[in-house]
């Protein structure tokens, strides 16, 4: 019979690791002193992230069960289990950020899943250098905006210019009288 308490940390991942668009990263934390390890969690939770750490087998059993074989290999060693919301630029650069400051360069990412494609532990860099989802958007909203201030001031230019024009004729009648 199965351990109760590892049933009811793998009910709690698959519910964690529920739904189609599952993004999250693996990063060895195996170094970190508890007072390290709860500031790295801070810092992710602060950037909509969260840090959580599972039996191996437990996490690999709720990736298999979801039909995710490619990190199997991954997942040795202590492994620490970061989930990330809507954005996983956030947590990510939380992650880098971290291990840059951190003497030893810990955490050290290993892989995980983005949107549901599987990255590798040097691709969690790149997406620590992309910009921030409002970021993104607000880019977009500028790009989309550029061309229709333009259309809109063209638009005012025709009838700009004709009222430049009557009020020019204007003064030059006031001048001939």
């Amino acid at each position: 019979m199965a351990n109760p308490r590892n049933q009811k940390s793998l009910a709690e991942l698959r519910e964690l690791l529920a739904g189609e668009n599952k993004t999250f990263f693996l990063v060895d934390y195996q170094g970190l002193s508890a007072g390290e390890f709860a500031k790295l969690r801070r810092e992710v939770r602060e950037a909509g992230g969260r840090v959580l750490v599972a039996k191996n087998t437990l996490i690999n059993v709720v990736l298999k069960d979801d039909g995710i074989d490619a990190l199997t290999e991954t997942l040795n060693g202590p492994t620490a289990l970061v989930l990330v919301g809507e954005d996983p630029v956030a947590p990510a650069k939380a992650l880098v950020d971290y291990a840059k400051d951190h003497a030893k360069d810990l955490p050290i990412p290993k892989g995980g899943m983005l949107q549901g494609n599987p990255v590798s532990g040097s691709q969690l860099d790149n997406i620590a250098k992309l910009p921030s989802r409002e970021q993104l958007q607000a880019e977009l909203v500028g790009v989309l905006q550029a061309p229709l201030t333009q259309l809109v001031g063209v638009l005012e230019g025709a009838p700009r210019n004709l009222v430049s024009v009557l009020n020019n004729y204007a003064d030059k009648l006031k001048e001939a009288e």
